[in-house]
């Protein structure tokens, strides 16, 4: 099993929130759609998007131990109803960051959501977020 080192871990957790907060058109968001999920950065076809929620700028609130600790992402309205598979993370100008599998706690999913489906007009947010770097 390949591990790298914490300094490694923190550089490169580092670089995940500098590609997050690139650009300068707008916020950086994370998409919620429905499945299925497409190849990474791929375009969306079938799949309907259920929420944008918008990162706040800068988006760390810490990085240490190759652990990227976000702020909050501001409360949005669901757009549309369905079942949540997956998730796009774009950055301010809206190019691909990291696309992220959604799914209810305990499944080892990359973003836990306690329902299982998210219905219109239902107000989604994250209060909490750290990304581990392996």
């Amino acid at each position: 099993m390949l591990v790298f080192s914490d300094a490694l871990r923190t550089s490169r957790a580092q670089l995940l929130a500098a590609a997050i907060d690139e650009g300068s058109a707008g916020a950086a968001t994370l998409k919620i759609y429905t499945g299925p999920r497409p190849a990474p950065g791929a375009a969306i076809t079938s799949q309907v998007l259920l929420v944008t929620l918008q990162f706040p700028h800068p988006c760390a609130q810490s990085v240490t131990g190759g652990v990227l600790t976000l702020k909050p992402l501001a409360e949005q309205m669901a757009t549309a109803s369905g079942i949540h598979a997956w998730g796009r993370i774009a950055n301010r100008d809206g190019d691909f960051v990291a696309d992220l599998e959604v799914g209810p706690p305990g499944l080892g999913a990359d973003i836990e959501i306690p329902a299982t489906e998210l219905f219109t007009g239902a107000m989604v947010r994250i209060n909490s977020a750290t990304i581990t770097e392996p």
